[in-house]
């Protein structure tokens, strides 16, 4: 009775500690997937990506294999780091919750997938033309880092998904797909949220 009783318990305590590990998963980087892309599909922040594949940047490569989290076992943690920084007054985070890394006021353009010579995919490899609807923007990689999620005053939402030659300094490019209202958009100074 002694022994069958001490199997049960054995049997619950491997199981209650096979459930409490967490799972991860993998996911092959495609032509145009960003890090911001990703974790919103997966549920996980850009930082937990970052963390869990030892990245330094927000630049990945079509065919990469990441690691993802499910973070299960970071939730509570998470929890209470949330609360923590919900005490602490902090200026780095817009209403929408996101952490901001930086806003800075930046002239704008924008250029078109669809005229005579341009090829539609971006330099991350984003095809444009397959996603006219999709949000990107051309930067200086050393002022706005490649992949970033950005938001644009009067744009929105957007990736940084692309570079250019003129494209320096506190200058971007956004993507519109129709050229006469690219052309249409002009030269302007907008705000530019750069977010972590």
């Amino acid at each position: 009775m002694k022994k069958s009783i001490l199997s049960i318990v054995a049997t619950f305590a491997i199981i209650g500690t096979t459930t409490i590990t967490a799972s991860a998963s993998e996911v092959v980087v495609d032509r145009g997937d960003t890090l911001w892309g990703i974790g919103q599909e997966k549920g996980v922040s850009v930082e937990q990506l970052k963390a869990a594949n030892d990245l330094s940047s927000n630049l990945i490569f079509p065919d990469q294999t990441l690691t993802i989290n499910d973070g299960s076992d970071d939730q509570e943690s998470e929890e209470n780091h949330s609360e923590a920084e919900d005490v602490q007054a902090s200026g780095s985070e817009d209403s929408s919750g996101e952490d901001v890394a930086k806003t800075m006021t930046m002239e704008a353009t924008a250029y078109t997938a669809f005229c005579e010579g341009c090829s539609g995919t971006t330099y991350t490899g984003i095809d444009l033309r397959a996603n006219p609807d999709r949000k990107v923007i051309a930067v200086d990689p050393d002022v706005i880092p490649l992949g970033s999620e950005v938001y644009v005053e009067g744009y929105g939402k957007a990736v940084a998904g692309d570079i250019g030659g003129a494209i320096q300094n506190d200058r971007i490019d956004v993507f519109i797909p129709n050229q006469d209202d690219a052309l249409e958009f002009g030269r302007k100074d907008v705000e530019v949220t750069v977010y972590e």
